[in-house]
C-alpha cells in the first residue's frame, strides 16, 4: 500500500497548448506495477484543443468535472461529449482530439493491450476493456468501497477522505495497492473516489 500525494505545481508542456497542469502523474516507476501503467489527471483550461495517441495502450478518458468534446481516429473512430463521471475508451493505435468545454479535470489511465475491443462510450463505470476497469463512485460517511484484490488498483480521492487501513487519504491523494492486496476503505464523511484497475 502506497498514498501518492498530488502535486498542484507540476505542469508539463502540451504541444499546441502550452503549460498545462498535471497534478496527478502515476506510472509504473512510481507503483512498481506489473499491468497498470499510468494514471494521469490534468486540469485544462476551456479553449485550446488537445491532441494525443494510445500507442499500444487502451486508454480510459474520464472526465471528473467540467465538460469536453472527443473525437478519435483509427479503425474505430468515435466523437461523443465528455461530462463529470462519464469516459471514453480508446483502443491502441488510435488519435485522440479533446476540447474543453469548460474548464476541465481530465483523468488519463492506461494499460497495455491487443486492441481487441473497440472504442465506445460509458457512464460512470467501464468494465467493458481488455484489461483496464474504472469506476468513479460517491460515497456516504462510513460506506465501505469494494475492490478486486486480484488486480492491481489506484484509488484516487476526488472529494472528501478515505481511511484505509490506519490512513487517512485526502482529496487529490491516490491510494495504490497491489495484486493480492487486501486493506479496508471506508468514507470518512461524503466522499467520491476514481478507482482504476488492471
Amino acid at each position: 500500500m502506497k498514498i501518492i500525494p498530488a502535486d498542484p505545481s507540476r505542469m508539463i508542456d502540451l504541444p499546441g497548448v502550452g503549460p498545462c497542469p498535471r497534478p496527478v502523474d502515476i506510472d509504473q516507476s512510481v507503483t512498481g506495477f506489473n499491468r497498470l501503467k499510468s494514471l494521469r489527471i490534468y486540469r485544462f483550461a476551456a479553449g485550446p484543443a488537445i491532441e494525443g495517441e494510445s500507442e499500444v495502450d487502451e486508454v480510459y478518458i474520464v472526465a471528473l468535472d467540467g465538460a469536453a468534446q472527443m473525437q478519435i481516429t483509427g479503425a474505430h473512430p468515435l466523437a461523443a461529449d465528455l461530462a463529470p463521471g462519464h469516459a471514453l475508451y480508446m483502443t491502441p493505435h488510435h488519435a485522440y482530439r479533446l476540447t474543453p468545454q469548460s474548464d476541465a479535470l481530465i483523468a488519463y489511465s492506461r494499460a497495455e493491450a491487443a486492441g481487441t475491443v473497440p472504442t465506445h462510450a460509458v457512464g460512470e463505470a467501464g468494465d467493458r476493456a481488455e484489461h483496464l476497469r474504472f469506476r468513479v463512485t460517491p460515497l456516504e460517511g462510513g460506506t465501505d468501497l469494494p475492490t478486486d484484490p486480484a488486480r492491481e488498483r489506484l484509488v484516487h480521492v476526488v472529494a472528501g477522505q478515505v481511511l484505509a487501513g490506519i490512513d487517512l487519504v485526502s482529496a487529490s491523494q491516490t491510494l495504490a495497492l497491489r495484486a493480492g492486496e487486501v486493506l479496508p476503505i471506508t468514507a470518512e464523511g461524503a466522499a467520491e473516489v476514481l478507482v482504476v484497475s488492471a
